[in-house]
């Protein structure tokens, strides 16, 4: 029997290969089944009881920054945890099931930060000035979130959608400051308008954009209730 860390292999459990330069795929699925046990075991109940929480909270950590539009690996979610693999497949059986918590948690965040922004705003503030610049303000702050949301195609589902409406229709009334006969149309122009803020601005780092985000939603809003007139 040989001994090396964590991992024990016995005798009758490696087959060399012709190739004496790696072990078969099975041996090698073996050692890590027995490493991901050991390590299991060393863990405590008591400190497992809020790893779900940890591991949600890491995922979102781990998009700080700008990245491909994906929701981090499980097993480099379980290595910034400090647990094996397998102990985020008993919170998370698919990635996909992560990646749902993510958006859902994500989502959700930036639905609060604006409704907040809305909130506290002044009387002589304006609303859609407020809700937009909250908007950029939340997709500048987390970018790779921000992607993950608004950058690929991802159905929305349930969990989300209550966060969607909610949304929706705050922008919409407020949007009928700007088309009062059409307000649905005139929040969709908004938010292409915010979301051409968040993006270029993510993915455009070194452009002399001259305005700042700020200062180009108040000119957007301005020019949208004010047009000119031929």
């Amino acid at each position: 029997m040989l001994i090396s860390g964590l991992f024990r292999i016995t005798v009758s459990s490696v087959c060399i290969p012709r190739s004496p330069s790696r072990l078969g795929t099975e041996h090698l699925f073996r050692i890590e089944i027995y490493h991901e046990q050991v390590f299991n075991s060393s863990v405590p109940k008591e400190d497992s009881r809020d790893l779900r929480a940890t591991l949600l909270a890491t995922a979102i950590d781990m998009l700080a920054e700008p990245q491909a539009v994906a929701v981090p690996s499980l097993r480099s979610i379980a290595r910034a945890c400090g647990v094996a693999p397998s102990a985020v497949y008993w919170h998370f059986p698919s990635e996909a099931e992560l990646r749902s918590a993510v958006l859902d948690a994500e989502y959700t965040d930036m639905v609060d930060s604006i409704e907040h922004a809305l909130e506290i705003g002044g009387p002589d503030t304006d609303p859609l000035e407020i809700a937009g610049d909250a908007y950029v303000s939340w997709g500048l702050a987390h970018p790779g979130a921000y992607q993950l949301l608004f950058e690929s195609n991802d159905p929305i589902p349930e969990t989300r959608a209550d966060n969607g409406p909610r949304l929706q229709r705050r922008i919409v009334d407020l949007a009928a400051a700007v088309d009062p006969d059409d307000p649905f149309s005139a929040a969709l122009l908004l938010w292409t308008v915010w979301h051409g803020l968040v993006s270029l601005r993510l993915h455009k780092t070194d452009w002399p954009w001259g305005l700042t985000p700020t200062q180009a939603n108040t000119r957007l809003i301005t020019a949208l209730k004010h047009p000119a007139v031929d």
